[in-house]
Order: C-alpha cells, then structure tokens, then sequence
C-alpha cells in the first residue's frame, strides 16, 4: 500500500475517468503517460470500467490503474480482479476498507466529516478522500482538520480544477488531489488524445516546483 501512495504523492494529481467504451483505455492512458502523468482512475459510473481496468492492467503497465466510486465490496472485488491496484470510494464503508485490507490493496474511503475520519483511522488508515472538496468548504475544511489530525494526509476529490489545484497541494496534510478537469468525458469520445496530453502537461506545469517531480 505504501508504494501506492508514494506514486500518488510524486505525481500529485489522480485523473479521475469516466470511460463509455474500453476501446479507448490504452490510448487514454498512452495519452496520460506522455503528458507525464503516470495514474488512472476509473469510475464505476459506466458498465466499461472493469473491462477498462483489464485493459490498462495487462497493455499499460507503466500507469498506475484503480477503480474510483466504488460502493460495494462486489465491486471492489471485481476491480481488484481485473487488475485494479487501488481502491476509491466516494463515502466511508467499513465492509469494503476490511475487504481491501484482507487482500492488501490500497483504498481510499471518502470522508466528509470529523467523525468519518475518526472511523477511518480507528481502522489503520492514514490516506482519506475528502469529497465533495469544494462543497465541504476547500482549504478551509483542511486547516481546520490538520490540528486534531495532524498525522492524516487527504486527496481532495469535488470541484477541484486546473485554477484551484494548486491551493489544495500548498497545504501540508494533502498527498494528491483528484480531479477530472484533465480526462473529460468529451475527450475521450472525441478520442482527443492530444488535448489529454496537453492539459496533463500543463496541469503539472503550473504547480509548484516541489510538486512536479515524477516517479
């Protein structure tokens, strides 16, 4: 699990992917991977994300695949089947983390209030999901927790965008920030791979120095 998470706190940014057609996968990740970011999450908000994952997991093996809105163990277990090296999950669920754990692949519980975090770390996590970030109240929400959390580390996810992106990684209890603003749906039907690479690249180019160091 640790691996994992430092590949997400070198590359600081989690393209989060809804996929229609996992024909599109491998290009999508090539795409990623020449922008210089090195991680895929695949949301299962469509039917294409377990083959999707397959797909990254056998012909991609230099970007990071996981499965993102998971919210049940059923498919965790299937992500994790089909390759999945991470698990996101937009709420905390005690059930799903255990199963995780039993199989020692990272997972990432969504958490929204002090008491959720409380839950988390009574089961050993130490990397939490805020979502939805924005909504939650952003920078604020994570200076207000670092205090009574100070060993925690969160990946924003909600409302997180190339303008804003930057703020949340100034802030010392964030590992990485989840965003789809680099991956939209409209891309990836329009097989658009260049622009892909290009706002990857540019996603990187405009954080702070100490945050663009790849893997």
């Amino acid at each position: 699990m640790n691996k994992i998470f430092e590949i997400f706190n070198q590359t600081k940014i989690i393209p989060v992917i809804t996929i229609e057609d996992a024909a599109n996968a491998v290009p999508l990740a090539g795409a990623l991977l020449k922008g210089g970011i090195k991680i895929a999450e695949i949301t299962y908000r469509t039917e294409a994300a377990p083959k999707a994952i397959s797909e990254l997991s056998a012909h991609c093996p230099d970007v990071l695949a996981g499965a993102g809105t998971v919210t049940s163990v059923a498919q965790a277990q299937e992500a994790i089947a089909c390759g999945a090296k991470f698990i996101v999950m937009p709420g905390f669920d005690k059930e799903i983390v255990e199963y995780c754990k039993s199989r020692d692949v990272a997972v990432v519980p969504g958490v929204a209030t002090p008491t959720e975090i409380s839950a988390a770390l009574q089961l050993g996590l130490e990397v939490l999901k805020l979502f939805p970030a924005e909504l939650l109240g952003g920078t604020d929400f994570l200076d207000a927790m670092a205090g009574p959390f100070p060993k925690t580390k969160f990946i924003p996810t909600g409302g997180i965008t190339a303008e804003n992106a930057a703020a949340y990684l100034s802030k010392q209890n964030v590992l990485a920030v989840g965003g789809s603003w680099i991956v939209k749906k409209e891309f990836i039907s329009g097989q658009k791979w260049d622009i892909i690479t290009a706002e990857a690249e540019k996603a990187l180019m405009f954080l702070p120095r100490a945050f663009t160091k790849q893997a």
